[in-house]
């Protein structure tokens, strides 16, 4: 007895679809049957596996691509934190060459009156603001009977975030302490 399975009514060609097992005396599907290692295509697991590595893969570009937006902000405000230390070093410098008895130049602790604003030269946007202090100091020779005439000032530049609120973000923003000594010339 054969047996032949039609795709449609008015035609006689077999479907592919079923075959006949001849031992079995059944009709299987070949496209529920476990497929062939050897034949071409991707397992499930296969696909999955490659998703999960594609997926780590690109956890870690956002990972990278963050810690250099961060590190990128960093530089920015050391190095503006920078700037403004050191436009204040240049004015007390200045001010030494003028006026060595100078206020601001006594031995002590000083505070700028005002926060120091860094803005974007284009867009004129405040991008850090910094408190400036200083400390000046006196400079003492070893030599006996030689007297100095100059003076060691350590200027800070603190960001901050209001007037009185310092910025203690970590990652976004250090301290910068610059030291330079000063003399009158001769």
């Amino acid at each position: 007895m054969k047996i032949n399975i039609f795709s449609n009514i008015s035609g006689a060609q077999p479907c592919n679809s079923a075959i006949r097992n001849p031992k079995s005396k059944t009709i299987r599907n070949p496209k529920s049957e476990i497929r062939n290692p050897h034949s071409p295509g991707f397992s499930l697991v296969e696909v999955m596996i490659a998703v999960l590595i594609l997926a780590i893969g690109l956890l870690s570009a956002a990972q990278l691509l963050t810690m250099a937006l961060k590190l990128d902000a960093l530089a920015r405000s050391k190095s503006t934190a920078t700037l403004a230390a050191q436009n204040e070093l240049e004015r007390l410098s200045d001010l030494y060459q003028r006026n060595p008895a100078a206020e601001e130049l006594t031995i002590g602790t000083h505070q700028a009156e005002e926060l120091t604003e860094i803005r974007n030269p284009i867009t004129q946007k405040v991008l850090n603001m910094y408190k400036i202090t200083w400390q000046v100091g006196e400079i003492h020779d070893p030599r006996p009977e030689m007297e100095t005439r100059g003076r060691i000032i350590s200027v800070r530049a603190t960001p901050m975030l209001t007037e009185n609120a310092e910025n203690i973000n970590p990652s976004n923003n250090k301290v910068i302490t610059l030291n330079v000594v000063i003399a009158a010339e001769p």
